[in-house]
């Protein structure tokens, strides 16, 4: 068995990769409401609250974000597990029967649809970025041989983008869906 290791201010979140047919992904535009990533466009999904487990999340989260009843989401089982510095991301592929375009207004500005072909014949562009490490100024460099010349190195991390339809999807969101592909174009 497995064990990630993890940090304890990593939360749990819970992402659906929703299809509204087999051949179409439906994407969200968060609400400009929003204290986070107004604007953004994502899977629907959110954190998994205490008690909760990751797939009761991501139901909880297709009926608050696009008012879906039960009865219309057909969950598949958790495909990937994303893992950052401040979060663990359970992904679900799911199937949405009988949408009408419903969302909550509160938490969502819009929806719309886009062929999974597309990501299948394009590759996002991805855009390499250095992160350097900052310091507390009572860092314990006596502790660490070689002290402030330990010889630290920067940390680097890759930023996805698609461009469909005039839209940007990037980020996260972006990752979920190449890697999402990836793994489906295996089997």
């Amino acid at each position: 068995m497995t064990t990630i290791i993890t940090e304890s201010n990593q939360k749990h979140y819970a992402i659906a990769i929703p299809f509204v047919d087999e051949l179409h992904l439906l994407f969200q535009v968060r609400s400009d409401k929003l204290d986070r990533q107004p604007g953004d466009i994502c899977f629907p999904g959110g954190a998994v609250e205490d008690g909760e487990t990751p797939e009761e999340a991501v139901r909880r989260e297709l009926s608050e974000e696009l008012l879906l009843s039960k009865e219309q989401i057909e969950l598949q089982e958790e495909t990937s597990l994303l893992v950052s510095d401040s979060a663990i991301i359970h992904c679900f592929p799911c199937r949405i029967f009988n949408y009408t375009g419903s969302f909550s207004r509160e938490e969502v500005a819009e929806v719309f649809l886009a062929p999974i072909s597309f990501f299948e014949t394009t590759p996002a562009k991805v855009y390499s970025v250095d992160w350097e490490p900052v310091f507390p100024s009572d860092f314990p460099f006596d502790k660490i041989h070689g002290g402030r010349n330990y010889g630290w190195r920067p940390r680097k991390s890759r930023i996805r983008f698609y461009e469909y339809g005039g839209r940007v999807i990037w980020g996260m969101t972006a990752r979920i869906i190449e890697n999402y592909v990836r793994s489906t174009r295996k089997k």
